[in-house]
């Protein structure tokens, strides 16, 4: 895919080849220091896992911002890991997170980031700004567009950069994660639920629990893998993959939720799967058996979980990706937006319009292989996959 040139004006670019690191010195300083941030781009897992360490000196519990966990994050089909390691001197500063889209094995130029739970940046906060600008900067000198979930905090900086860079840049709002903010009991919860929620949480559980279900608040990781595995066949979820990079993302974290809900002989028939988060619970799979629709065991396992963060003083629960009705009613909204940034380079021009023009003329086909969005013309964002892309996990 094309690369866009160095803008006219900016301090040329020191290009140093090393086999899959790519380093650049990048006009950014710390407010602490006049020794100038140099930017290189890890692709490699083996790199990225030697940066652990840092991270690791950063928090004691890193959580999302490990290493592992963005590796397991990312679908090697769709996507390549890139990590930008920011420098000054021979000290890491720190790390920007992101994925570069790739279509039949091949490199597109174009990244995807995720910042909406503030696992893009590891670092210091004093220098998390600065390691972003950066980041972006280097991102910008060699990638021909750029796909970030921000929050609004960012948008500035995003749109700063875009300008040195003499790039496009496009805002759009879109929430992607769900969050549920829990009360100090449950009956405060139910409280403030609607009656037909309420009714419907009181009676589904009531039944199930007269059937001799029972809910198992706590398994061993290689047992709930196990369950999972056995249970994906009877469940809508999204495929094997879909899975195996869920369980990966959950097994990257130590402190895991993992609950589900089974028959008196044992069968499971719904699965939850997450990890706790500084003060906040983060589910990001649920599997239900659905032979058992009528039953509403996904409402029965949700009601479990709820009572059990708020008994151990978890005060948010996030739903990855979003969540489905009753609960999508009492989530919090937040602004949230996806930045589009582009190259002008002619070439990326023609490609951007090609894949637009595809996917009106073929949807069904190339709109599901484009899976990334571009804005239009006029400035407004369209999206060219007729599904979720998978660049960035959904997993709900």
């Amino acid at each position: 895919m094309p690369s866009s040139p160095v803008p006219q004006g900016r301090l040329a670019t020191r290009v140093v080849c090393q086999p899959l690191v790519l380093s650049e010195s990048v006009p950014e300083q710390l407010s602490v220091s006049a020794i100038p941030l140099t930017a290189r781009i890890v692709s490699t897992p083996a790199d990225i896992l030697r940066l652990t360490a840092f991270v690791g000196g950063l928090t004691a519990e890193p959580g999302m911002l490990a290493p592992r966990f963005f590796l397991a994050s990312v679908s090697p089909r769709h996507c390549k890991p890139c990590v930008v390691v920011v420098s000054q001197g021979r000290r890491i500063a720190g790390l920007l997170y992101c994925k570069e889209r790739v279509v039949a094995g091949i490199p597109t130029g174009v990244v995807l980031g995720e910042d909406t739970l503030g696992t893009m940046i590891a670092a210091h906060p004093a220098e998390t700004e600065s390691v972003m600008r950066c980041a972006v900067a280097a991102l910008l000198q060699r990638m021909v567009a750029l796909r970030f979930r921000v929050v609004s905090d960012r948008l500035a900086l995003l749109e700063s950069e875009s300008a040195k860079a003499n790039a496009e840049v496009h805002f759009c709002r879109q929430e992607h994660h769900a969050r549920l903010e829990l009360p100090q009991t449950y009956n405060d919860f139910l409280a403030k639920v609607r009656r037909p929620t309420r009714h419907n949480l009181y009676r589904y559980r009531r039944r199930s629990e007269l059937a001799g279900n029972e809910f198992c608040p706590d398994q061993p990781f290689t047992d709930f893998c196990a369950a999972a595995r056995r249970l994906s066949p009877k469940a809508v979820y999204g495929g094997e993959s879909k899975l195996e990079r869920s369980l990966a993302m959950i097994q990257a974290i130590p402190s895991r939720l993992l609950i589900g809900l089974r028959r008196r002989g044992g069968e499971w028939i719904s699965l939850a799967g997450g990890w706790y988060d500084h003060g906040r619970a983060v589910l990001c799979l649920q599997l239900n058996d659905r032979t058992c629709r009528r039953e509403s065991v996904s409402l029965v396992l949700r009601s479990y979980l709820i009572e059990q963060l708020i008994d151990r003083g978890i005060r948010e629960l996030v739903f990855w990706a979003g969540t489905s009705a009753p609960l999508n009613l009492y989530t919090a909204p937040r602004e949230e937006f996806v930045a589009y940034v582009d190259s002008r380079s002619y070439p990326w021009r023609l490609v951007r319009l090609a894949c637009i023009r595809i996917a009106k003329l073929a949807p069904g086909t190339f709109g599901n292989w484009l899976e990334w969005q571009a804005p239009d013309a006029n400035g407004k964002t369209e999206r060219i996959s007729t599904r979720s892309t998978t660049c960035f996990p959904e997993s709900k």
